[in-house]
């Protein structure tokens, strides 16, 4: 990651610089070099003195001093594309880097709706205080940097095959019966590890305090953030209404996230998804009395890019050999990491937990393949495995899958033919045998499935203000879900 100090922006007030070094403006940010935005701002702690000549509040934290915790550093040792990157060479970018720009892409989004939210807000009661920008940008910001602070070793696999035998901590805003997952990490990290970070940071990227900086009146709640990041999305009346009209952007029709990740992982990974316009979307985008709207101009961008999402899905996160790898790493993945992390819930070892990643996991891992540290008899916590999964890591790291995909049928369909088309799927593929045949059903939902809750997410205005077509009848054209399920055979 390459820090570069921001260009001067200097207004009347800023004066010369008091210390012979650099204009004020290279104080307060720095440039992150990225090939997806460009440049991403990031701001660092002001000096007290530096703060009062910009006119800004002492400060005692900036979103530098998150990035430099052990939480989010450890992101770095956490794959973004998890076993896809032993079938694309290129595909070696981390969460770390993926964190950096759904943190930009939420900035430019919570710039974007301001001014539209602000009217929003004076519509429903004149007399009340909106936010300032800065506070609305800033918990954008900070949502879109930890919203991925949870993952696990693998990431998304983590979840499937270690964090789903544990409860997720009770919340009465859900019914019970919830599984871990990383989302429930990410909120527990963010309120009980950085929580006294987050409500220390003052400002948004930039010098202007009108604009970027928070009032004296506020701070940013931690809980807000781990809102924001949840999933499935909470409905919860005691948040903000406008944090609640912003919450589809991590959890909508289209995301922060999603807008990030899909054209981060086809540039690095070197395949072209397709013409992908998020200025264009985000531009047509506004706050309105029924939250989140897109400008009837901006559904061929979304379109767009949906479909744009489901070809990396198809082609890349669902290939046939990325899954084959996953088939082998199923065997082994659960007895690894309780054999590095013991059978505590993460939930519950938070504190072990930021020592848990990629690097620890692989590195023991050789060692199995090599022949170290193998039992019999392994007990959680004691960092051996049996022999068998030994040999199936130095396969796995050595891309000697033992599975060969030998049948495949892919089908397109809407959220009440789910249950039966995947069934008929299995039928068509034939039997599965323990050890030696594997039916995998590779799954994604292309649009929300369910009309009701797609046109809560995101309101579509007409070009003369009246209301358009709902968005569920708009994206017809894209099938809820597809699929990809292949029958794979044991080779040798």
């Amino acid at each position: 990651m390459e820090l570069k100090p921001a260009p001067a922006r200097v207004t009347e007030h800023d004066g010369p610089p008091t210390d012979g070094q650099a204009h004020p403006q290279m104080w307060a940010v720095n440039l992150v070099s990225d090939p997806i935005h460009g440049y991403i701002e990031l701001t660092k702690r002001l000096t007290p003195e530096r703060a009062r000549v910009l006119g800004l509040a002492p400060e005692e934290a900036a979103e530098g001093d998150l990035l430099d915790s052990a939480w989010l550093q450890r992101m770095r040792r956490i794959s973004q594309l998890q076993s896809a990157r032993w079938v694309f060479p290129t595909a070696e970018h981390s969460r770390f880097t993926h964190g950096l720009g759904v943190m930009n892409e939420a900035g430019l989004w919570a710039r974007q709706l301001y001014p539209s939210l602000r009217t929003a807000l004076a519509g429903l009661d004149p007399s009340a205080v909106a936010p300032s920008e800065g506070l609305v940008v800033e918990t954008l910001r900070l949502a879109g940097l930890l919203h991925d602070v949870g993952h696990g070793p693998f990431a998304h696999f983590f979840d499937e095959h270690v964090l789903c035998h544990f409860p997720a901590p009770a919340d009465p805003r859900r019914g019970g019966g919830k599984s871990l997952t990383h989302e429930d990490l990410s909120a527990l990290i963010i309120e009980r590890e950085l929580g006294d970070t987050i409500a220390a940071i003052r400002r948004a990227p930039g010098i202007v305090p009108e604009r970027d900086a928070l009032r004296a009146d506020e701070r940013i709640d931690p809980r807000w953030v781990s809102f924001l990041v949840s999933k499935p999305a909470l409905a919860d009346p005691s948040m903000p209404r406008w944090l609640r009209w912003l919450q589809p952007l991590l959890s909508g029709v289209f995301t922060v996230d999603n807008l990030d990740y899909v054209r981060r992982d086809a540039y690095l990974i070197g395949v072209s998804a397709g013409p992908i316009d998020v200025e264009r979307l985000r531009r047509y985008s506004f706050i309105g009395p029924r939250g989140l709207s897109l400008y009837e101009p901006g559904l061929g961008a979304l379109e767009m890019f949906l479909t744009a999402r489901l070809f990396m899905y198809q082609q890349i996160y669902f290939h046939r050999s990325v899954r084959a790898i996953d088939l082998d790493l199923a065997e082994v993945f659960r007895p690894s990491i309780l054999a590095i992390f013991g059978g505590a819930s993460p939930a519950e070892a938070l504190s072990h937990y930021t020592d848990l990643d990629e690097y620890a996991l692989l590195h023991q891992a050789a060692l199995w393949a090599r022949g170290e540290a193998l039992s019999d008899e392994p007990a959680p916590g004691d960092g051996t495995v049996t022999p068998e999964v030994g040999r199936v890591w130095q396969a796995i790291l050595l891309r000697r899958s033992r599975w060969r995909a030998e049948a495949e049928l892919r089908r397109d369909y809407e959220g009440p033919e789910r249950e039966a088309t995947r069934a008929a799927a299995e039928v068509e593929l034939g039997q599965v045998t323990p050890g030696l045949v594997s039916i995998d059903l590779a799954e994604i939902d292309a649009r929300p499935a369910d009309a009701t809750a797609t046109d809560s997410l995101l309101a579509i205005v007409g070009r003369d203000g009246a209301p358009a077509a709902p968005l569920s009848q708009s994206l017809g054209r894209l099938p809820a879900y597809s699929l990809v399920a292949r029958r794979y055979r044991r080779a040798g």
